[in-house]
């Protein structure tokens, strides 16, 4: 009998890069393959990479050639974003590298190991076939997965590269998305999160153009999926129309990721953005309306070119306003290939590290606020995981503001890692709680009684008539 082959899978960069090694890791086990977690000694060495942004691609280049002196005998093969927007030949930049395949061609993988295999040619974007949807190997928890609804994007957000490395929107067929919540859900997945550059535009290329509210009925009615949450909403295309429709769907968690990046009229402009901060206020009152307890995420962009001090004040303005629960920030990257690239980068790092960092000083008060008000509420959670040693948690590192802090009782104790609706898996904070033999995935209702900026301590419910251990 022939040996079974090995495979060692790493990803590097956002969950739309996850989503990709999933169904290269379900081919690929398909296909008589084992996995490692390993390189050494693995027969397939695989590395999906992140192009985005300069930091990213240094990474990227940083881990191919480690991976390439740990290969030994195997095959080395890199592909993703990296790749698709690379300017030299990345085998010319690290000789180890045996394969280059572009986004979405990862179809391609297990061929690679023949004697007869050749060079692929790197497909453009729209050419990729995205196989393997239907055979996704988690590589995490069972209990929530992304799904991927739509490739590429339409916008032409003057700092972003996306429409270069991934092309152009191709929406996914609305049976095809159900047929794999069906495979994700017959996996034990109960949540899942929706994906895309733009998850508003879902449907618009479509013969019967399904949108997001229809796709997200559509997905309520398999059976096991019970929270359906929708990220990356990009402003322009989220019309109250859709908004009242996917919010009035019960598994529609209340959540929504809603990316604004600033606030200025002139800078919004100048991204090409395609929307106007006071519209983007009446869309948050409005969500708020349809569900009161909505959790919001947003993100913010500093340092773009030609950003001034008013600029910063206006996005602080703005923040003050809109009262975020969560806020990631990053600050501008000068990247080839975007529009933006032909304006004068002419704000130096430190000064933008220096507005971001303001920025966070805000929103931490912000966040501080938003979690405090949930302290004494009931809340259901589903557990992410459990730390049978607390110091693995590393939970004094984490701040207790405000209310009771509880940890000094757990100490010695397993702890677990939840979360409510209104936290998204691995990007926002969480609710901590002694596990008491919880496991990942188990649902629960608990009270916070202390918080942070970011996550709450918080005890089990105690049913009624019953008493508190």
């Amino acid at each position: 009998m022939s040996r079974t082959r090995t495979v060692y899978l790493e990803t590097l960069g956002c969950e739309k890069n996850l989503v990709d090694s999933q169904s290269a890791m379900g081919l690929l086990l398909g296909s008589g393959f084992s996995p490692t977690p390993e390189p050494r000694g693995a027969d397939l060495l695989v590395l999906n990479t992140c192009g985005f942004l300069q930091a990213a691609r240094e990474e990227s280049l940083d881990r191919i050639r480690e991976l390439g002196a740990q290969k030994g005998g195997g095959t080395l093969v890199v592909m993703g974003c990296f790749v698709q927007g690379a300017t030299h030949p990345i085998t010319e930049l690290v000789p180890e590298v045996d394969h280059v395949l572009g986004v979405g061609q990862y179809d391609q993988l297990a061929g690679l190991l023949a004697r007869d295999a050749h060079a692929i040619p790197l497909a453009s974007p729209e050419e990729a076939p995205y196989a393997g949807y239907g055979v996704r190997a988690l590589l995490g928890p069972t209990h929530v997965a992304h799904l991927k609804i739509a490739e590429g994007c339409n916008q032409s957000c003057s700092f972003c590269k996306i429409p270069m490395l991934r092309g152009k929107q191709r929406s996914r067929p609305l049976s095809e998305l159900v047929a794999e919540a069906r495979a994700l859900a017959g996996l034990g997945v109960r949540e899942l999160i929706l994906i895309a550059q733009n998850t508003t535009a879902y449907g618009i290329d479509l013969p019967q153009r399904p949108r997001l509210p229809q796709l997200c009925a559509a997905l309520s009615e398999v059976d096991g999926i019970e929270w359906l949450r929708v990220m990356y909403a990009y402003p322009a295309m989220f019309t109250d129309r859709l908004m009242d429709e996917t919010y009035a769907l019960e598994k529609v968690v209340s959540y929504l990721d809603i990316p604004v990046q600033h606030a200025s009229p002139p800078v919004l402009e100048a991204m090409d953005r395609g929307y106007d901060i006071e519209r983007f206020l009446r869309q948050l009152e409005r969500l708020r309306g349809l569900r009161p307890d909505i959790m919001l995420r947003s993100t913010a962009l500093l340092g773009f070119p030609g950003e001034t001090e008013d600029d910063v004040v206006a996005l602080l303005d703005f923040l003050a306003e809109a009262r975020l629960d969560h806020l990631g920030t990053f600050v501008y990257s000068h990247e080839e290939n975007t529009p933006a690239f032909g304006r004068r980068d002419d704000v130096d790092s430190e000064e933008k590290e220096d507005r971001r960092a303001r920025v966070e000083d805000l929103q931490w008060d912000i966040s501080l606020e938003r979690k405090g008000a949930m302290l004494g509420r009931s809340l259901e959670v589903v557990v992410d995981e459990v730390f049978e040693d607390p110091a693995e948690a590393d939970l004094s590192s984490l701040p207790c503001e405000l209310g009771e802090d509880p940890r000094g009782a757990w100490s010695g104790g397993a702890v677990a890692f939840a979360r409510s609706e209104g936290f998204c898996h691995e990007i926002d904070g969480g609710i901590w709680l002694p596990a008491s033999g919880l496991t990942p995935g188990d649902t629960l209702r608990v009270v916070p009684v202390g918080c942070g900026p970011y996550d709450l301590y918080s005890r089990p419910e105690v049913p009624s008539g019953g008493t508190s251990s």
